[in-house]
């Protein structure tokens, strides 16, 4: 045995009489220092128990700034309960020991995947150290290296949907408590802003924030439901009061609840709303209400049916106001031109004035930098203030744009040999190959949507990108969206993305390409080959960015919809064949994703189409989509004509519309 010299001379000889203890002390010289030793009994296992004192080098490589759990037990079949064990450690040492790290040694051949696993789905990191019971712990520098590998592979930066974690939620905490003393208060707010800026986000946030404090009571009304948004104005607004009348029963509602509840199960009037005795404040959540504005993407019956339903709306608010009712809306969509129109077809708008104009702006850029320090933090890079602003700057402060760039450069940075400060010089090259290889597709779409429901701010940005800035007064609305920075000079766009985006997104109509007449088959496209390449290396791009969209999006919708108890990648395994089942058994979620391509992908979303439906809809058209772009005209010496690439640009924007 050693001298433990790493070891607290206080505990040095009870440690010294633990074979086991004196092992991992042993092994994690060098690294960590011993501060505290116990043996703990929990579900029926004896445990070691260390408190491990980072060194100095440790501490600033690894980021910590708290002792560490260090957990032993010699056991051939490890069990989730070990976690649990430690959770309860962790929680009774009052904050000494980090909350979420720990290193946990163990005799299970197979418990070092379980671990990692384990340790992602409860929101910790784990550093599995394997021990064969009849064998030794790895050396010193062994353990190095896994640290980095174990730390630094997972990406902190990747989340498919709305951000539903507490430790993902950045930048606007204020807003959402904020937001919520609003609706409290009987009253009525909206939040523009186009795709993937974190509406959603942080209407999840306020709904749980209600939800947990019981007020005010939340109907929430999906209006890209497709069984809401194709009901005329009259049935729409039966369905809200049912929805209505479900929430202040039950704290609680959906509009998919309502739409399958008959007029006779609940009286579909608000009349008896009104006459509820001492009534809890009620708020109405319209999410997606582009769905049913004139500009609707799907329902032109909107176009006529929009002003009819503000109106009849303004007169249920108006009652409820004036029988002491406390009710309060919140609209959230990507475009406010409907609500900012004089009149319709000569008709004055019902709903100008009734809903104020709000947006919801881009992070501040503090928060922005807070989030990229955090993250990176959490994947072992470190990036200077400047480098940060830079991060920021080219994403327009857009969290999920920057979600996307700092996962580029953790994919692009070697997870050896982190943590690491990664040079100003690697930054700014990593993020213009970010925005060339992903962020000018990302964008792209973003300005179509916006686009394709009002040509307005598009149409300023075009200007404003034309020349150093535009006059205040024309830019404010770039300023709302968060398009456009504002300067001392007036609006100028300052973002690398949005500058990629609108540059590509070019002079076309979204429905004239749609519509695209593909009658002339024989077609052949007249192009020099540079432009052909160029051509084909936009499908291929695309491609490849809905294929690691597709894994996201197959990880967050299964880990979601998982019991207690199931692992979500039981159920990817379950859609394959059986020898590739069983070849990939061993990896964990990630590693297993990674080894599956385009039609492996699309296997798995349609064994399991239930819980992918509502962001696709229509499963026939995601089956023939995913077909038609998996015989890519990009990977093969043939002719390609007009209708080929026009069908492949179709079908793909179709699914970036879905996944965006």
């Amino acid at each position: 045995m050693a001298h433990l010299l790493n070891v607290k001379e206080e505990i040095r000889a009870n440690v010294a009489r633990n074979s086991l203890a004196g092992e991992v002390c042993n092994a994690l010289d060098g690294l960590f220092t011993i501060e505290f030793f116990k043996t703990h009994a929990a579900n029926g296992k004896n445990h070691v128990v260390l408190h491990c004192k980072p060194t100095r080098t440790i501490s600033d490589s690894l980021l910590l700034d708290r002792e560490v759990l260090g957990l032993a037990i010699n056991v051939k079949e490890l069990q989730v309960r070990t976690l649990h064990a430690a959770r309860d450690l962790i929680a009774e040492s009052a904050g000494r020991l980090d909350p979420a790290f720990m290193i946990i040694v163990h005799a299970d051949a197979s418990g070092d995947e379980k671990l990692r696993n384990w340790g992602r789905e409860l929101g910790y990191k784990i550093i599995p150290i394997f021990r064969p019971s009849a064998g030794a712990i790895p050396p010193t520098e062994s353990l190095r290296r896994n640290l980095a590998r174990d730390l630094f592979a997972y990406d902190p930066f990747s989340l498919t949907g709305p951000v539903l974690s507490d430790t993902d939620f950045f930048g606007r905490r204020n807003t959402a408590i904020e937001t919520l003393r609003q609706l409290q208060s009987g009253r009525i707010i909206s939040i523009f802003g186009v795709r993937k800026l974190g509406k959603t986000s942080l209407i999840n946030r306020i709904v749980a924030a209600a939800r947990e404090s019981g007020d005010p009571r939340v109907a929430m009304i999906d209006c890209s439901v497709d069984g809401f948004n194709k009901l005329s104005a009259g049935d729409a607004l039966k369905a809200i009061a049912k929805v209505a009348k479900m929430a202040s029963t039950r704290g609680y509602a959906h509009i998919t609840e309502a739409l399958k509840r008959s007029d006779k199960e609940l009286v579909p009037v608000f009349d008896d709303l009104w006459s509820t005795k001492d009534p809890k404040p009620l708020a109405l959540i319209f999410d997606e209400i582009d769905y049913i504005t004139p500009a609707s993407p799907t329902r032109p019956i909107w176009r006529q049916e929009f002003n009819q339903f503000w109106r009849e709306f303004r007169v249920v608010y108006q009652e409820a106001q004036r029988m002491g009712f406390p009710l309060s809306v919140l609209v959230s969509g990507v475009s406010s031109q409907a609500f900012r129109v004089e009149s319709f077809d000569g008709i004055e708008n019902s709903v100008l004035h009734f809903v104020p104009e709000g947006y919801l702006a881009p992070f501040a850029r503090h928060s922005s930098k807070q989030m990229i320090k955090d993250l990176c933090k959490r994947c072992g890079l470190v990036l200077a203030d400047q480098d940060q602003d830079l991060v920021a700057e080219t994403c327009a402060d857009f969290p999920y744009w920057i979600r996307l760039a700092g996962s580029y450069l953790h994919h692009a940075v070697d997870i050896q040999g982190r943590p690491r400060t990664l040079e100003t010089e690697l930054v700014a090259s990593l993020l213009k190959d970010f925005v060339d290889a992903e962020g000018v597709d990302v964008a792209k779409v973003a300005l179509e949507d916006l686009r394709r429901k009002t040509a307005e701010p598009i149409e300023l940005l075009k200007r404003a990108a034309a020349t150093t800035h535009l006059p205040l007064i024309e830019g404010k609305l770039l300023l709302r969206y968060g398009l456009a920075t504002q300067t001392p000079a007036g609006v100028s766009v300052t973002s690398a993305m949005i500058k990629a985006g609108l540059s590509a997104l070019g002079d076309v109509d979204p429905q004239a390409q749609r519509s695209l007449e593909l009658e002339d088959a024989s077609t052949t496209l007249a192009l020099a080959p540079q432009e052909w390449a160029e051509e084909l290396s936009v499908i291929n791009r695309r491609r490849n960015l809905m294929e690691r969209k597709l894994r996201e999006f197959i990880h967050f919708s299964l880990k979601f919809a998982a019991k207690a108890g199931e692992n979500w990648v039981d159920a990817v395994l379950r859609a394959l064949p059986e020898k590739q089942r069983i070849e990939l058994a061993s990896l964990s979620g990630d590693a297993l994703l990674n080894k599956l391509y385009w039609r492996e992908l699309g296997v798995v979303i349609l064994k399991h189409w239930p819980h992918f439906e509502k962001v696709l809809g229509d499963k026939r058209r995601f089956e023939s989509a995913m077909d038609l772009l998996n015989d890519r005209p990009d990977a093969h010496a043939k002719a390609v004509d007009a209708a080929d690439i026009a069908l492949h640009r179709r079908e793909l924007q179709w699914l970036e519309e879905r996944l965006a």
